[in-house]
């Protein structure tokens, strides 16, 4: 079986790049009869023979042919498109890639990695409503997957038929070095007798970091025991001119606080490495994000895949904590004493984190990527 997929893939820094490498390299060591190859943008590179990397695109200046070219090519058996506005765009152009997969005879899957409505649709979506466009694309395919079951009943509503929609949860990351608390703040010259409050990823006007800084001068009040890390800056391919504001408005709003001594900003993005200090140093993460469509946080499985108490606002990116984990990590976007309280106990409660942690890790084995491979092979062997 010869699966090509189309998605941005490492090094390049995006969250859908790290989604695809994660799911090929467990196919590749679950089954020994499968090729694979990926397209994807300029800077990605293959760390396994077993996968090739044909890196012909860049998102923001493609026109479709050069991903035509290289499937024409390949001619794989399966198709499978990583879709996100932020790499493909809302234009014909991935349509077109779409029809031309069609008469290659090849079979097309769709990861929906986020689902808008009209209501929640914040770009130009090129000469389509964004509901048209996304019935459009699941014409052509012959599945589409999702991660979430909300995704699964808006793309039902919208007029995609149940049995064409899988959902398969996004996989628990964990990351290859295998470090514990105590070495990964040696690593970061942080101390070991405070707890540490950890806003990972990229700084966006929607990811509530701005809520977290307040709910450290909040906490101030109760404890000064603690440190909040925001490790991480702003997305280096999406350098939109709202985000650096934000992000610099977070930087003014630690001084207006005076809360230069209690939070540490990194200031620039982190290599996956870094990253993986700050996660591991954690005693709680926090991911108080306001944004509202249909999508996933790949955030919430690095905090999964480690086994941190984390908190998440209520909303329908994080609706599987609720489902899976518990309620009782979840907080309305303006629920703001509420958010702080909470903060307390995760941190001071030892025997309410316990409980919390023994779900969390119960849940990073049930979405392992090696289940989540499983499916996606599954699925590959019965649309063949």
């Amino acid at each position: 079986m010869r699966i090509c997929y189309i998605s941005s893939y490492p090094p390049t820094v995006c969250g859908i790049g790290d989604y695809t490498e994660s799911l090929v390299k467990e196919l590749t060591n679950l089954y020994g009869d499968i090729y694979i190859d990926v397209i994807a943008e300029h800077e990605a590179k293959s760390s396994s023979k077993r996968i090739k990397v044909y890196p012909v695109f860049d998102r923001k200046n493609y026109n479709g042919r050069e991903i035509i070219n290289t499937l024409q090519i390949l001619k794989p058996d399966i198709i499978h498109i990583q879709h996100s506005f932020g790499i493909f765009g809302a234009d014909d152009r991935l349509l077109n890639i779409i029809k031309f997969s069609k008469k290659l005879n090849s079979r097309i899957v769709v990861t929906f990695h986020t689902v808008h409505t009209r209501e929640t649709v914040d770009f130009e979506v090129k000469g389509y409503d964004i509901e048209e466009y996304n019935r459009i694309i699941s014409s052509y395919a012959d599945h589409i997957i999702v991660h979430t079951n909300s995704m699964k009943h808006v793309l039902m509503r919208q007029g995609i038929p149940e049995d064409k929609i899988s959902v398969i949860r996004l996989g628990a990351f964990k990351f290859t070095s295998d470090i514990n608390l105590e070495q990964a703040r040696s690593l970061l010259n942080l101390p070991l007798n405070i707890k540490l409050i950890v806003v990972p990823g990229f700084i966006h006007r929607t990811k509530g970091t701005k809520l977290a800084i307040r709910l450290c001068k909040e906490l101030l009040k109760h404890t000064e025991n603690f440190r909040l890390a925001i490790a991480g800056w702003v997305h280096p391919k999406e350098f939109q001119r709202k985000n650096i504001q934000y992000a610099y408005e977070c930087l003014k709003l630690i001084e207006k606080y005076n809360l230069k001594k209690h939070v540490l900003v990194t200031r620039r993005n982190l290599s996956r490495e870094e990253l993986s200090y700050y996660i591991y140093s954690a005693d709680l993460i926090l991911l108080l994000y306001t944004q509202f469509n249909w999508s996933t946080s790949g955030i919430l499985k690095v905090a999964i895949g480690a086994g941190k108490p984390f908190i998440v606002t209520r909303i329908p990116k994080f609706e599987e904590v609720s489902e899976e984990i518990s309620d009782e990590l979840t907080v309305l976007p303006n629920d703001f004493k509420r958010m702080v309280k909470l903060t307390y106990r995760l941190l001071f409660d030892e025997q309410f984190r316990d409980h919390i942690i023994s779900r969390v890790k119960d849940y990073a084995k049930k979405v392992s990527w090696s289940n989540s491979a499983r499916k996606h092979f599954e699925l590959y062997n019965k649309l063949l």
